[in-house]
């Protein structure tokens, strides 16, 4: 079906970098645009998100980070404003309590976990007549109110005459002129360049680069994927979790290292840590993420599911360091055995 789209023309001037706005009509194919080819380095791949966004997940993945609320109310870097006061009945107190927890869970939203974004090559329209017109290039952009980013559309036409919806970096440029986010800068940082990324990484630095990064770049952007894989790939390796614990960032840790079927060292850290619920949360969430897996077919034969059930299954398959699992949590137990038995003496 085609539609008649207003745009707001933008022309960029490579040499001297100045923005001449004009108005044009362009009038183009949405379906040619919406199917127009596209090629991704790893086509093949299955695709993330659809797990990641399944109700189940979630509710796996927000029990797993943890509601600690001193952590996710803590101090933060900001002006100081003076303190208020109110004079409260315990009703109106437990009310305010209420809805500060409520707007607290806003602060541990999970970033989407996808794969990158995939690249348009397919042109809208090739006319060989306007090869040449010009020396840069044109960029269309829709100004209409109320467009979020992602539905904004971004043509160009090219110097060789084809129009094609504009590439990834350039419409997050005119995302940026007509609809500034604040902590979005309008180049990328130096600080997500490798050299400087990695000494903040040796700092353990990591969720200043985190949350800099959800600032600074679309969840599908490969930028944002490269940084974030090379700080859960750190986190990993120095065994760092409790770092991301209690943090939005906490969850997509998890949902990365499960569906790269690399729990081990967390599940690890969730045991020596007694927290066996989450433990189980982990293996529960890792056996979605992975339906085929021994794990997956020895839960299915249990009728209960309860933490103990699941670590147990996890060490009998999957486990690649099971003599430590199973010291870490024979450990744990006994230490529950005896204050059990002292409380029961005490009593």
């Amino acid at each position: 079906m085609a539609a008649s789209i207003t745009f707001s023309s933008l022309r960029l001037l490579s040499t001297s970098s100045r923005l001449i706005l004009r108005n044009n009509i362009i009038r183009c194919l949405s379906s040619t645009q919406s199917g127009s080819q596209l090629t991704t380095d790893a086509a093949t791949e299955r695709d993330p998100f659809p797990i990641f966004s399944d109700k189940k997940v979630q509710d796996l993945l927000f029990r797993i980070t943890g509601y600690d609320y001193l952590k996710v109310a803590g101090p933060q870097k900001k002006k100081i404003s003076p303190a208020v006061y109110k004079l409260l009945t315990d009703e109106e107190m437990q009310k305010d309590i209420d809805e500060a927890k409520e707007r607290l869970k806003f602060r541990v939203q999970i970033p989407p976990f996808m794969n990158p974004r995939k690249r348009h090559l397919t042109p809208l329209i090739v006319d060989p007549d306007l090869a040449g017109f010009d020396t840069s290039s044109y960029v269309f952009v829709d100004v209409s109110f109320g467009l979020k980013d992602r539905q904004r559309s971004v043509l160009m036409r090219e110097t060789n005459g084809d129009l094609r919806v504009a590439p990834w970096d350039v419409k997050e440029r005119m995302n940026g002129i007509f609809n500034p986010r604040v902590g979005r800068e309008y180049m990328k940082p130096k600080m997500f360049e490798e050299q400087f990324l990695e000494k903040l990484i040796v700092q353990k630095k990591y969720l200043y680069i985190l949350d800099r990064a959800c600032c600074q770049f679309e969840p599908d952007d490969p930028d944002f994927i490269r940084t974030t894989r090379r700080v859960y790939n750190a986190i990993n390796s120095m065994q760092d979790f409790d770092l991301l614990r209690s943090t939005r960032h906490f969850g997509s840790l998890a949902f990365y290292l499960a569906w790269n079927a690399s729990i081990d060292d967390l599940l690890l850290d969730m045991i020596n840590r007694d927290l066996l619920s989450d433990a189980g949360d982990l293996i529960n969430l890792y056996c979605l993420i992975h339906p085929s897996s021994s794990c997956t077919q020895e839960l299915s034969n249990v009728s209960g599911k309860d933490p103990d059930v699941c670590i147990q299954a996890y060490l009998k398959t999957d486990s690649k360091k099971k003599s430590q699992h199973e010291l870490s949590l024979q450990a744990i137990l006994d230490a529950r055995k005896a204050k059990q038995k002292l409380k029961t003496q005490t009593n």
